[in-house]
């Protein structure tokens, strides 16, 4: 399966919350590590707080952005920066301790944070973000003289090995996941015979008032076909038959339909088509397919479609389908194979 940023983003917004929470448990935590350093003081020392309190700076922003950003491309780097934030404001609280001793296991608890981080990120992403705590080390050793450098390394590289290989196994076990959430929205908005669009996907193109928003306000015809006489296609020839019939019905309107367009398998042998256009395109478009039909259809037996067209005026979209259901019921009657307009 192709991992691009629909997928990415689709796993973020998933542990978007779990992220968020991270951040907000990390930063908190991390200001108690003022302790350790009284603990290493020997006494109650104020000297390191303004190093610990630093975090709060970047976790404020992290806070405000993460409130009206939902893009994993902003959210996941400003989640990262948090995490090296707390690296960084260690090394600053390490400048002023009297004993680094310590400094290997203080490297291996922040860098299990990175653990967390990667559930969200995009696993390229994190082994990168992750791979950078290396760097925060090697830079901060030129002033701090880690004595247990050595030992932060042989520690740290397998640790980073291993998340590694969880942000990995996490990333590969929301593939399935994705598919799954994907198979389910397929099927709930899309019809399993024809692949059109079913009623469900209504919900989507309509706003608050229920009118139709697919267009940004362009235009919008709507229009209704119908394949005449098919209940004798199914009599005749089976549904299996009939399936065939409907399948090829659609291959030829798809074929002939100008774009941008919604068409949905509306029940039965309609369908429901929302354009964008005049009333006149709309016409224009149903009349040329409807000869497209008539000429070009014949897989299992010929057949004609009756055509029901309407302007939708910009109130509930279900005014617009009666219209053109009218206009549809108006060309059966007339004698079907033609265009009515509503």
């Amino acid at each position: 399966m192709k991992k691009d940023n629909v997928f990415y983003q689709s796993k973020f917004e998933h542990y978007r919350v779990m992220n968020m929470w991270v951040v907000i448990a990390s930063c908190i935590s991390s200001l108690f590590y003022v302790i350790s350093d009284w603990y290493l003081f020997g006494e109650i020392n104020t000297t390191t707080v303004p190093a610990r309190m630093a975090i709060l700076i970047p976790f404020v922003l992290f806070m405000i952005v993460n409130a009206k950003v939902r893009d994993y491309r902003v959210i996941v780097p400003l989640s990262y920066l948090i995490a090296h934030s707390i690296m960084w404001c260690t090394i600053w609280a390490c400048v002023y301790l009297p004993d680094l001793t310590f400094a290997s296991d203080g490297f291996i608890i922040i860098m299990s944070i990175f653990i967390f981080f990667g559930f969200a990120a995009p696993g390229k992403w994190s082994i990168v973000f992750t791979g950078l705590i290396f760097a925060d080390i090697g830079i901060a050793n030129t002033f701090l003289h880690y004595p247990e450098l050595m030992m932060m390394l042989i520690l740290g590289i397998p640790f980073y090995g291993g998340i590694c290989l969880v942000v990995w196994a996490m990333e590969q076990s929301y593939v399935y996941q994705y598919v799954a959430q994907r198979m389910l929205e397929e099927s709930a908005f899309h019809d399993q015979l024809t692949g059109l669009f079913n009623r469900n996907i209504i919900d989507t193109l309509v706003d608050e008032r229920r009118s139709f928003q697919c267009f940004d306000g362009a235009e919008t015809s709507v229009l209704i076909f119908d394949i005449d006489f098919f209940k004798k296609v199914n009599d005749t020839y089976g549904h299996e038959g009939g399936d065939v019939v409907l399948k090829e019905v659609v291959d030829i309107i798809s074929a002939h339909l100008q774009y941008p367009n919604y068409m949905l398998r509306w029940g039965g042998e309609e369908f429901l088509v929302i354009m964008q256009g005049s009333l006149e395109t709309a016409r224009q478009q149903a009349e040329e397919i409807r000869m497209a039909i008539e000429q070009e259809s014949g897989k299992v037996c010929p057949v004609t479609i009756s055509i029901g067209v309407t302007k939708d005026q910009g109130g509930d979209y279900n005014t617009s389908v009666r219209l053109a259901d009218e206009a549809l019921y108006r060309a059966k009657e007339s004698g079907r194979n033609r265009v009515c307009i509503s």
